[in-house]
């Protein structure tokens, strides 16, 4: 297995923040404002909320630093909330991405073959979010719905961004995971990482799928602490504190964060809700099937692997949807296709697909995300049947 690359970081704000937690210390992450001269180049959200944006770093020092028990370290987890919020106007917004000159300065530490990829992420350089940092929660009786995201492999957490702040703007708390040693991000004490070389396409069917259940593990781990992490921060006198309703927890993915959402629904009930963009799930859960309502939102994929995830939908304990989502492709609900003209689809517009996915993804928190919805029809938003092909599973049912 391939060993860390990394980098040292330098210049990052992190405000002390006292959580109950004995196997965890936490920060808070200051996120800087956009300077003046800053690309605007997100959307709009676009829903009745402003939005506001925090961003937190924690040590689990229960797991090594890549979650394998053969490694040393600690584990360094941040994440990123956007929330329904109250602003004022003029207020500056966020830089969209606090992390990427350190990415981008790690380029001389990566393979060769890598550096390409890692340069690739230069158009994020300079750009404006349409969130405010550090904003007051939007006044709400019992807190918002609570989504966990978790990103694909080599990726910054940041990368859906502009769906975390459509979702916000639409009443949810969002928060994206940076996975170490998973996704592309950096961690304040241990630097810049990407990821490791997991063999998950091993020609030996047998040791991919238990490198694809170890690493699904790995992920889960991470999000059910997070989950953790956040239900502390509710406990607190923390300004998101009353925005938070985790009695209403979904998990989300995209590609590798498939796995993620796969294991943590089948081992943790909390999340009552999943949805995952453009993948299957983990070996095991392809076996077993997950038990509570689940999305799988993707691209045109061919016949052989269509039959897979059906297989896998159809083993469900309450409802599954697979929406195909015509005309994109594995990148059309990530915001990569904005600053990347290669990722895009001719035939849609990047911030249109972003937007038709949003819409999607929120449609079903709304709907499976309450008591008794396991059975809920007719969710999906009107006027998108000539965008996206539904096909629906239950425990009693295929339509």
């Amino acid at each position: 297995m391939k060993r860390l690359f990394w980098a040292n970081l330098v210049g990052v704000v992190i405000l002390p923040l006292i959580l109950p937690a004995e196997t965890s210390c936490a920060n808070e992450i200051e996120i800087p404002f956009a300077p003046e001269d800053a690309r605007s180049v997100l959307p709009t959200p676009g829903g009745v909320h402003a939005v506001g944006v925090r961003s937190f770093y924690w040590v689990d020092s229960t797991r090594s630093k890549t979650g394998l028990p053969e490694d040393g370290g600690s584990r360094e987890i941040s994440a990123t909330v956007w929330y329904p919020a109250i602003t004022k106007p003029n207020q500056k917004p966020a830089l969209y991405s606090p992390e990427i000159e350190k990415i981008l300065a790690a380029v001389d530490s990566v393979p060769e073959n890598r550096k390409q990829f890692i340069m690739a992420h230069e158009p994020l350089l300079n750009v404006a979010s349409r969130s405010v940092p550090g904003a007051h929660p939007a006044p709400t009786e019992n807190g918002w719905p609570v989504i966990f995201f978790s990103p694909g492999g080599d990726v910054p957490h940041y990368s859906q961004t502009v769906l975390a702040e459509i979702m916000a703007s639409r009443g949810f708390v969002f928060i994206a995971m940076a996975h170490p040693y998973s996704s592309l991000d950096v961690a304040p004490e241990s630097g810049f990482s990407m990821s490791l070389d997991w063999d998950l396409d091993n020609e030996d069917r047998q040791l991919a799928d238990e490198n694809d259940n170890r690493l699904a593990q790995i992920l889960a781990e991470d999000a059910a602490f997070v989950f953790d992490q956040i239900r502390a921060i509710a406990m607190t006198g923390h300004p998101l504190a009353s925005a938070i309703d985790l009695n209403r927890a979904g998990i989300a993915g995209h590609s590798r964060g498939g796995k993620t959402v796969g294991r943590a629904c089948s081992t943790n009930e909390a999340f009552r809700a999943c949805v995952v963009i453009d993948n299957i799930g983990p070996a095991r859960e392809r076996i077993t099937g997950i038990d509570q309502p689940f999305l799988t939102l993707r691209s045109d994929w061919d016949e052989n692997r269509v039959a897979e995830l059906h297989n896998y939908l159809s083993r469900t304990g309450s409802v599954a949807h697979d929406v195909m989502l015509l005309n994109s492709n594995h990148f059309s609900c990530s915001d990569l296709p904005l600053f990347i003209p290669e990722l895009q689809v001719e035939a849609v517009e990047p911030v249109e697909s972003i937007n038709t996915c949003a819409r999607i993804i929120a449609a079903f928190f709304d709907a499976f995300l309450s008591d008794g919805a396991s059975e809920t029809i007719g969710w999906l938003p009107d006027g998108l049947s000539r965008q996206t092909s539904i096909r629906r599973f239950s425990s009693k049912l295929v339509e």
